[in-house]
């Protein structure tokens, strides 16, 4: 009788013993998502008292999941929820080391927050920034405070995944780039996110400029 054929190694592999290498999986609901990695953490649960982190995409999100964490398995502890921003600002500086980076990027989201603020007031009459005068029309400091908040997590995204189009604004390259490497002039409207981002470069000294995440990306 022939020896019977040796195990396929996934059939071999314990089931207890989570996969290798990277897997990502698509979804459009937080939810469902949710409900995946809760699967995961109960199958391959990671070792006591080691750190679980989860990227999130926005600051609503993350909250939206402490507390989906929480319901679902009665507590939320160890595990650090970040937006992928401020994740790859700490692989930047385990990668370049801590003495070349500080422990935030000179136009991290706070910082941003503080630096629109004293930067819009003075944009308001000039030419290009017509959307945001409107805005700002009456004077109300809690408009400004939620037009920096909104364009600092504006930038903050650009950061992450439109470095690109940041370090062409920067340049005076006033251009979105698509995924194939095509080049579209800024709508006339939308030019003021060039403008703006230039202005916000220009009130960095020459080395700060240099620590700005797309440079040290």
């Amino acid at each position: 009788m022939p020896a019977a054929p040796p195990p396929h190694p996934a059939s071999a592999a314990r089931p207890d013993t989570p996969p290798r290498g990277l897997l990502v999986l698509h979804g459009n609901r937080l939810e469902t998502l949710h409900h995946l990695l809760l699967h995961c953490q109960q199958r391959w649960p990671l070792a006591a008292l080691e750190p679980e982190l989860v990227l999130v995409q926005s600051h609503g999100a993350g909250e939206w999941f402490k507390a989906a964490q929480a319901q679902a398995t009665g507590i939320s502890a160890g595990t650090r929820v970040e937006l992928p921003s401020r994740f790859a600002w700490q692989v930047y500086r385990r990668v370049l080391g801590a003495a070349q980076l500080g422990a935030r990027s000179p136009l991290d989201r706070q910082a941003l927050v503080w630096r629109l603020m004293r930067a819009l007031p003075g944009v308001r009459a000039r030419a290009g920034f017509e959307v945001l005068a409107g805005f700002l029309r009456d004077d109300d400091p809690l408009r400004l405070l939620q037009l920096a908040q909104r364009l600092a997590d504006l930038y903050d995204q650009y950061q992450v995944y439109r470095a690109d189009w940041l370090d062409l604004w920067s340049r005076g390259v006033d251009v979105t780039v698509d995924a194939a490497g095509r080049r579209d002039a800024l709508a006339p409207a939308q030019r003021w996110q060039a403008l703006l981002w230039r202005d916000l470069l220009d009130g960095l000294g020459d080395e700060a400029r240099l620590l700005v995440r797309p440079q040290v990306h």
